[in-house]
């Protein structure tokens, strides 16, 4: 029975080291790079802003494109008033309306503008799908993580349980401390069995956000567990400020909005149609040429370019808004990824080390009968959570990381 569950524990040890499944089953593995570059060929909200672009891109051709010229003709019978033959005149006249080129030049600036935003708001779009993929594939790291401890935990707890067995079966310990070890196991048997239902939870999501494209069995390579150098928040202020996609779209559709207040105040100016005409009737025959343009007596526009005005207004105001948001996230976020950078490194530098440290003196006093089964037990749990509350940290602090980066407009890499 003893034999059965070791070599139970040994098989579920191996299955759950990701790098070995991967190298005895030639399964893929996809490094964070190879993820966002994946992605970013397939994600559908690219393919919205993208749609966005194009559509701007319209607005700059229908802007640029000049009205149609218009013919008309006219055919009638005619007889003089003084009798005579019955004949048949006819008239053809040719317009074209010429739009004043300062409005043209307004509205045709303010479509560009427009495509400006609409390829910063894709910009950003990158940037959220590559904060999202980061996020996913830390987690699914730090799942593997947990669950190799777990089955680490469980292989220790079956040794031990080993242990008592003998000691048992020898009379060197009471029945006891064999129902301790046995309860041991199986709790940390449970505690396996929920470490792998939440990889494989982490694993589907990943999947499905990378649309079904990774093989059932894809592996991840392991991220560096140093941690990197503290980047001072000033860095990340600065990079927010120059390079944010956001604020670089909202200025852009400031400038839109003024090319736009522009083209309303010079159109209450009307445009000027050009005539050409030919008239042929029974007496008489006729060229000549006109203009045309209507009388701005009752509509000057004020209506158009109060609205202009006031689209104006409130896209500064947001872009002093989002300016202002910005800045509060970014500020409570560098806290956050502070506060997680400083409690990984307590781990790597303090505490588990002394964790590990009690916990090997601990069996070592067990192995040798200067110590109890429940006190081993008690060594145990501290150091198992200990390193499982070290991999929660590493995970938020990388999370926090990649979450002040997206709000810095991915400026700082």
């Amino acid at each position: 029975m003893v034999n059965l569950k070791r070599l139970a524990v040994g098989l579920v040890v191996i299955l759950a080291l990701p790098g070995s499944a991967g190298a005895l089953a030639g399964t893929r593995t996809y490094s964070l790079k190879e993820l966002e570059e994946a992605v970013l060929k397939t994600h559908p909200a690219l393919k919205v802003a993208g749609a966005e672009i194009d559509k701007n891109k319209a607005e700059l051709r229908i802007a640029r494109q000049y009205p149609n010229p218009e013919i008309e003709g006219l055919a009638s019978s005619q007889r003089p008033p003084e009798g005579g033959t019955l004949g048949t005149g006819f008239s053809i006249e040719l317009s074209q309306t010429i739009q004043w080129p300062g409005q043209r030049s307004k509205k045709q600036e303010a479509a560009r503008f427009g495509i400006d935003s609409a390829r910063q708001k894709l910009l950003q779009e990158q940037i959220d799908i590559r904060a999202r993929c980061r996020e996913l594939y830390y987690r699914v790291l730090a799942d593997q993580q947990l669950l190799q401890i777990a089955v680490k935990n469980l292989e220790s707890a079956q040794t031990l349980l080993d242990i008592a067995e003998k000691r048992v079966r020898l009379g060197e310990s009471r029945p006891m401390e064999l129902v301790k070890a046995r309860v041991e196991f199986f709790s940390l048997e449970r505690g396996r069995d929920k470490a792998q239902a939440t990889l494989a939870g982490s694993r589907q999501i990943l999947q499905q956000f990378m649309a079904g494209s990774l093989p059932p069995d894809f592996a991840l390579t392991a991220a560096p567990v140093k941690l990197e150098p503290l980047v001072p928040w000033k860095r990340w202020h600065e990079a927010a400020r120059r390079s944010h996609p956001l604020l670089a779209a909202q200025a852009a559709k400031v400038r839109q909005a003024e090319s736009t207040l522009g083209a309303e105040r010079q159109a209450w100016v009307p445009d000027v149609t050009v005539k050409a005409f030919h008239v042929q009737e029974i007496d008489l025959i006729a060229t000549g040429g006109g203009l045309s343009f209507p009388l701005p007596l009752w509509n000057r526009k004020e209506g158009e370019v109060a609205r202009a005005a006031a689209a104006r207004s409130q896209a500064q105001s947001e872009l002093r808004l989002l300016k202002q948001d910005l800045e509060t996230k970014l500020a409570a976020q560098y806290s956050l990824y502070e506060t997680a950078r400083r409690q990984a490194e307590s781990f790597q530098t303090a505490i588990l080390k002394e964790a590990a440290e009690s916990l090997r003196v601990a069996r070592f006093s067990y192995e040798h009968g200067e110590t109890s089964l429940l006190e081993l037990l008690d060594s145990r749990r501290v150091y198992r959570g200990t390193e499982q509350d070290y991999y929660k940290a590493l995970l938020d602090y990388r999370l926090a990381r990649v979450e002040l980066w997206r709000l810095a407009g991915g400026g700082v890499k």
